[in-house]
């Protein structure tokens, strides 16, 4: 895996904007790149609305893409997958391709190396603080999912410190949360079922806690002066919240640099270790304690200030990209407009989109990946590349010319529309920790571009296959009349206007009513295709043909002198003659012709040239029937 040499670990998180995210793939970068291996990142934004919706299915290939079995060791975020069925698909991945260490983060998994939070004593210490300290009794918990191991023995340590000090824990002072900021509301109007908020409300982590306090405000309750919140995780986000925001800091960085440090102590064995983290209590002021840092609030309301006016920038920028990426309608375009915004992405490095082998194909869905890909747009060492279109074998992940010697960092994140799936992006970061943030915006911005392009290319074809039935004969696959004279009509007024010779012939199957009459309109078709094919073979250059009504044909083409319009009969009566002699058939195919040569002049119209051909055509008819007839006396 990466065409460097190097071993690879690969790290399986979602989400990787979040603070949580990104302390674990920043710290593993670091460890990994001092202890010389490459470092694969594969992530993806997760769950949006119900689960096992069709956007869910592509967020999913991503992990489809590794091959597992070339691993060095594998560090598994599992409990920030938001797609159950994600969790399951890696796993057996794993379980049936892998034979390196594999640690888990923060969820115990038999047979794999676990890092987890010993999550009873800090729980139960911010329990304890509301209670001693700021002596509150009526003390509600925001609880994770009831199927969450984390959230239950969080849930179990706030229970126990309440019977501890003999607290009664009211029917309306547990609720079932999403370990995310969607609950909020649901959870105030549960625990304020009788018009009255508890003293306090404890969550189960930080992004409960900041849903929380959002809709206190929202309902004129102050925090921490009305109702106490406290959260769990000590993410960064709670250091620039206000009110900032009391919490258990874990330490992610030494668990994700303890998960690099245990695959490699693991190479040469099988053995696995299981290891703990302790939370440190972080007061601050959502509980109504005051952090040292709270005295001066300018440094943080400046950093606020920056980050709003930063996210309008990228608000405007990527509404713009929007735009442009509208007007994009082929692969090759794609690098002038990603090129144009993708300076907003901070402390970028290297960017590509790689895609499938057969993106250019007309399909109305791809799915997984192609054994070769192409990386399609490249931008190194911030530079553009320009269009490109490099191959490459899928296990390098990479192409060989795109990969350094010294260990690699990439972050890799599907591109797809709904299910199906088109390639990935890889990001490579600069700076000491390699890292920086991404945006789902952009990235769903770039697959629905590339789902436009096949949907603009594939409407073409159906217009273009419209427009061929509306000039195609169906039966014989020569022009219809319309498309005849849309084509035709230009090249005779040009010939009319630079003097050069045309010439029509007109062209009527000889006997079509008795061969449909005896042997069946079937039969009659096979032979209108006989002439049609007969027309075919005398094809010269520049000829027009059409099949105009129901046993009448038309040719036009530009022509030097009679000689060669006499090549052309010469050549379309043989082409009958051999039919005639092979078909089998009980019935002979003829045709009369007549034709009209010359250069167009004054009042020369294309149809006063057909007529003309046309009128010699219908007496040579009369002479033809007239010779077969007396042929069959």
């Amino acid at each position: 895996m990466f065409a460097n040499g190097r071993k690879t670990i690969g790290l399986f998180i979602f989400n990787p904007h979040e603070d949580y995210e990104g302390e674990v793939i920043r710290t593993a970068s670091v460890r990994a790149r001092q202890l010389g291996y490459n470092l694969a990142v594969f992530s993806n934004y997760g769950a949006f609305g119900i689960t096992g919706n069709a956007h869910e299915i592509g967020e999913m290939m991503i992990f489809d893409l590794p091959y597992y079995e070339k691993f060095a060791g594998i560090i598994l975020a599992i409990d920030t997958f938001s797609i159950p069925e994600a969790c399951e698909q890696v796993l057996n991945y794993i379980r049936n391709d892998c034979s390196c260490p594999v640690v888990s983060l923060r969820k115990q998994i038999d047979g794999f190396n676990n890092i987890l939070i010993r999550e009873g004593n800090s729980m139960q210490e911010i329990t304890r603080h509301i209670i001693e300290v700021h002596g509150k009794k009526d003390i509600a918990f925001m609880s994770g999912p009831e199927d969450r191991e984390d959230a239950q023995a969080r849930l179990a340590s706030f229970r126990s410190v309440m019977e501890e000090y003999g607290y009664p824990i009211g029917e309306h002072r547990i609720f079932y949360g999403d370990f995310w900021r969607g609950k909020g509301k649901e959870a105030c109007d549960w625990f304020s079922y009788d018009g009255n908020f508890p003293q306090a409300i404890v969550c189960a982590n930080d992004y409960m806690a900041y849903a929380i306090a959002d809709e206190l405000f929202e309902r004129g309750v102050r925090v921490p002066e009305d109702v106490l919140v406290t959260g769990y995780d000590g993410l960064n986000e709670g250091r620039r919240y206000d009110p900032k925001l009391t919490t258990a800091g874990i330490n992610f960085r030494r668990m994700a640099e303890k998960a690099v440090d245990l695959i490699d102590e693991h190479q040469e064995d099988a053995g696995v270790e299981e290891l703990y983290v302790e939370p440190e209590l972080v007061l601050r002021r959502s509980c109504g304690c005051m952090d040292t840092s709270d005295i001066c609030t300018n440094g943080p309301k400046r950093s606020l200030h920056k980050s709003v006016i930063s996210n309008m920038n990228l608000e405007m920028q990527f509404s713009f990209m929007t735009i442009d990426l509208s007007g994009v309608k082929k692969i090759n375009e794609l690098h002038q407009v990603v090129t144009k915004y993708i300076y907003n992405l901070e402390n970028f490095q290297h960017y590509y989109i790689c895609l499938r082998d057969d993106i250019e194909e007309k399909k109305d869905v791809f799915t997984g990946y192609t054994e070769r890909m192409h990386v399609r747009v490249a931008v190194r060492d911030r530079q553009d590349l320009g269009e490109v279109d490099i191959p490459f074998d899928r296990h390098t992940l990479l192409p060989a010319e795109l990969t350094g010697e010294d260990p690699q960092c990439y972050l890799f994140l599907p591109i797809h529309y709904r299910e199906s799936g088109y390639g990935y992006e890889a990001y490579c970061f600069g700076g000491e920790d390699r890292y920086g943030k991404t945006y789902g915006r952009w990235n769903i911005s770039i697959g629905n571009t590339i789902y436009n392009i096949n949907v603009y290319n594939r409407m073409n074809d159906l217009i273009d296959q419209l427009e061929n039935m509306y000039i195609q004969d169906v039966l014989t696959g020569l022009y219809n009349r319309r498309g005849f004279e849309n084509f035709v009509r230009g090249q005779f007024e040009e010939a009319k206007e630079k003097r050069h010779m045309v010439c029509v012939i007109g062209i009527d199957m000889d006997g079509l009513k008795p061969v449909n009459d005896i042997y069946g309109h079937h039969e009659g078709d096979s032979a209108l295709c006989a002439v049609a094919y007969a027309i075919r073979e005398a094809s010269v250059l520049k000829q027009i043909s059409a099949r105009i009504g129901g046993d009448e044909f038309e040719v036009f083409f530009p022509c030097r002198d009679e000689a060669a319009v006499d090549e052309w009969v010469t050549a379309f009566e043989d082409s009958l003659v051999k039919y005639n002699q092979k078909s089998g058939k009980p019935y002979e195919v003829h045709a009369s012709y007549g034709y009209r040569i010359g250069i167009p002049a004054g009042e020369d119209t294309l149809e006063s040239y057909m007529k003309e051909s046309d009128d010699l055509m219908y007496k040579n008819k009369i002479e033809n029937k007239r010779r077969r007839n007396e042929a069959l006396r």
